[in-house]
């Protein structure tokens, strides 16, 4: 007897009542299930009893900002962003989080299916290529260099370095040894301090403008 096929979890957090209905409506039709909040607080109890696949946030919510709530809840839920306006200021910040879309309300219903069936599909790549990314040591070491060299969170690590490999055709691992090797170069030069050969400042410089390539692409959308 075959199991039957769990549906996927979506996270609508929306504090307007008729947008939320709406949408829930329209992601039940598709026989997705659909946990609704009308607040961020709401929508982390709602996480918390059942991990949603993807989460549908507004960006302004009562309590805390849809920016907040994503920071919440990544890296293990990829997100949406929802609003009613197009900043610049708002798209460059949901891109830093590393939200899978912006949507501006209001929706049609066939755009939004579809921008929800890509971010499923990418949050899932996302899932399981960090799964296996993060038991190799070496890739983990170098994630770890990203997050505490270049003051990023987890989610923009590994955003960074699977854009920076892809932009470059790149092997993920080789990648992750030369993030390694480039701090290793960065930590001989600052040990030896003011009495550093020039050569030892130049390989500095160099590994450290390397690193800061991690910085600037993926906010910028070279991925």
């Amino acid at each position: 007897m075959s199991v039957p096929k769990i549906p996927l979890c979506i996270l609508v957090v929306e504090d307007d009542a008729i947008s939320r209905n709406l949408l829930t409506a329209v992601l039940t039709g598709e026989g997705y299930q659909v946990m609704a909040a009308s607040d961020g607080m709401s929508g982390l109890v709602a996480a918390k009893n059942r991990l949603p696949d993807l989460a549908i946030l507004d960006l302004h919510l009562p309590d805390m900002s849809g920016i907040e709530l994503a920071g919440l809840l990544q890296p293990e839920v990829p997100f949406l962003a929802l609003t009613i306006e197009r900043s610049p200021e708002a798209l460059q910040a949901c891109t830093e989080k590393g939200a899978l879309g912006y949507l501006v309300k209001p929706l049609a219903a066939e755009t939004f299916l579809r921008h929800v069936h890509v971010a499923l599909e990418r949050g899932r790549e996302q899932r399981n290529l960090r799964r296996a990314l993060k038991n190799n040591p070496a890739i983990s070491k170098a994630l770890g260099i990203l997050i505490g060299y270049l003051l990023l969170s987890e989610q923009q690590a590994f955003e960074a370095l699977i854009a920076y490999a892809t932009a470059r055709n790149l092997k993920t691992l080789d990648l992750a040894h030369q993030i390694v090797a480039a701090m290793t170069r960065i930590h001989a030069a600052i040990e030896a301090g003011a009495s550093a050969e020039a050569a030892l400042r130049k390989d500095r410089e160099e590994a450290q403008l390397f690193l800061d390539e991690f910085r600037a692409g993926p906010l910028k959308g070279d991925g």
